[in-house]
C-alpha cells in the first residue's frame, strides 16, 4: 500500500480509518518517523502532522491490549536525545489517557526491533527531523494471545 499524505488537521480522513479497521486485538500498529525502517509491504500511512498530532488524535480510538506485558514499546537509534524523551512522556501520556491505565513504553534494543518491525501489521509515518524513532502499540478490544515482542519467543527458547 503507498504512503497517503493527509493534511495537518487531526487525521480523521477514510485512509486513517481504513487503515484502522484493518487492526485486530493482538496486531502492532507503529508511530514511525519517515526515516526508520518498516517491512516491505507493511500497510502505511504517511500523516503530515506532529507524532502528538497524530498519537493524540488515534489512541483514543484504539484500544491497547490489556493481555500484552508491554503494550508500549519504543526504539531510537540515541536513546539520550532529549526531544526523543519529551515524545516518549508525550506517547505514555497519550496511551495513558486513551486506555483509562497508566502506560510506560518498554524500551527496545536494535535485535528486538528487527523482530518488532517484521511482527508491525500496519504504520503511521509522521514527519521528523531528529534521531530515527518507532513508537509500537499492541491493539487490544478483544481476546487475543498476548504478543509480548519483548519476552522469549518458543522457538528461539527452545534453540538456545
Amino acid at each position: 500500500m503507498p504512503d497517503t499524505v493527509l493534511p495537518a488537521a487531526p487525521p480523521d480522513s477514510a485512509a486513517l480509518v481504513a487503515l484502522l479497521d484493518r487492526l485486530r486485538p493482538g496486531d502492532w500498529l507503529a508511530f514511525a518517523s519517515d526515516d526508520t525502517p518498516l517491512a516491505h509491504g507493511t500497510p502505511t500511512l504517511r500523516v503530515d502532522a506532529p507524532l502528538e498530532h497524530v498519537a493524540g488524535a488515534v489512541l483514543p480510538l484504539l484500544p491497547i491490549s490489556r493481555h500484552t506485558h508491554d503494550p508500549l514499546l519504543r526504539w531510537t537509534a540515541a536513546e539520550a536525545d532529549p526531544d526523543i524523551a519529551d515524545l516518549t512522556y508525550a506517547m505514555q501520556g497519550l496511551a495513558s489517557d486513551g486506555s483509562g491505565r497508566r502506560m510506560t513504553a518498554a524500551a527496545i534494543d536494535d535485535t528486538l526491533l528487527r523482530g518488532g518491525v517484521d511482527a508491525v501489521d500496519a504504520a503511521i509515518r509522521v514527519p521528523w527531523h531528529g534521531v530515527p524513532f518507532h513508537f509500537l502499540v499492541c491493539v487490544g478490544g478483544g481476546a487475543h494471545r498476548p504478543t509480548d515482542l519483548t519476552a522469549p519467543q518458543p522457538a528461539l527458547a527452545e534453540a538456545g
